[in-house]
C-alpha cells in the first residue's frame, strides 16, 4: 500500500508546491478492513508506499526556501517506522472488542477472535483499517507537526496497491 501527503486542493493553488515521493517512504503492514458489524475481509497485508505534497504561498526570504526537505522527511520516515511490520488494530471501531491481556492484544469481531502480540500491533485511534482512515490518520499526525512552517495546506494519499489510492486533504489545512 502507497501512502502519499498531497497538497492538491480545490481552492485556488498556491505557487509553491513541493511533492515528495521518496522509495524509502513506505511500510508493510497486516489489517483486515471491517464492511459491517460481522462482515470484513480475512487477516491480510499489504505493502504501502508514502508520497509528500506540501502547498505554500511564499519562500523564506533569507534562504528561498519553501521547507527544509529533510525535516518533512524525518516526520514520514517516522510515521512509516511506526507502522513498518505490525498488525494495524482500529483501537476506535465500534464492531471490534481489543483488550489488553498483559503480552497480547486480543480481538473479537463477530465470530472471529484474534491474538496478536503486542510488540506486534499499533492502536490506530481510527474506526477502521482502511486507505479512506489511513490517510486521514496520517494527514493528522502530519498537520502536527507542520503547523509552524507557513505551510498553507497538505494532502494524504494512501496507496495499498498500483493503481488503488485513496488523498485526504482539507481546503483551508493550516
Amino acid at each position: 500500500m502507497m501512502l502519499f501527503v498531497s497538497t492538491t486542493c480545490l481552492c485556488k493553488p498556491m505557487p509553491f508546491q513541493v511533492n515528495l515521493s521518496k522509495e524509502r517512504f513506505k511500510f508493510s503492514s497486516t489489517h483486515f478492513t471491517i464492511f459491517k458489524d460481522h462482515q470484513g475481509e480475512c487477516l491480510h497485508g499489504h505493502n504501502y508506499q508514502v508520497s509528500v505534497d506540501l502547498d505554500f504561498r511564499s519562500l523564506a526570504e533569507d534562504t528561498g526556501l519553501s521547507a527544509e526537505f529533510s525535516q518533512v522527511k524525518y516526520e514520514v520516515d517516522n510515521i512509516c517506522k511506526l507502522l513498518d511490520e505490525k498488525v494495524l488494530l482500529p483501537a476506535d471501531s465500534p464492531y471490534l472488542e481489543i483488550t489488553d491481556n498483559n503480552k497480547n492484544y486480543d480481538v473479537q469481531f463477530g465470530v472471529k477472535f484474534y491474538s496478536f502480540p503486542k510488540v506486534d500491533c499499533v492502536l490506530l485511534n481510527i474506526v477502521n483499517v482502511s486507505s479512506e482512515c489511513l490517510a486521514k490518520w496520517v494527514h493528522q499526525k502530519l498537520s502536527k507537526a507542520y503547523v509552524s512552517i507557513g505551510l498553507e495546506s497538505l494532502s494524504v494519499t494512501v496507496e495499498e496497491s498500483s493503481g488503488q489510492a485513496v488523498t485526504y486533504f482539507l481546503a483551508e489545512d493550516v
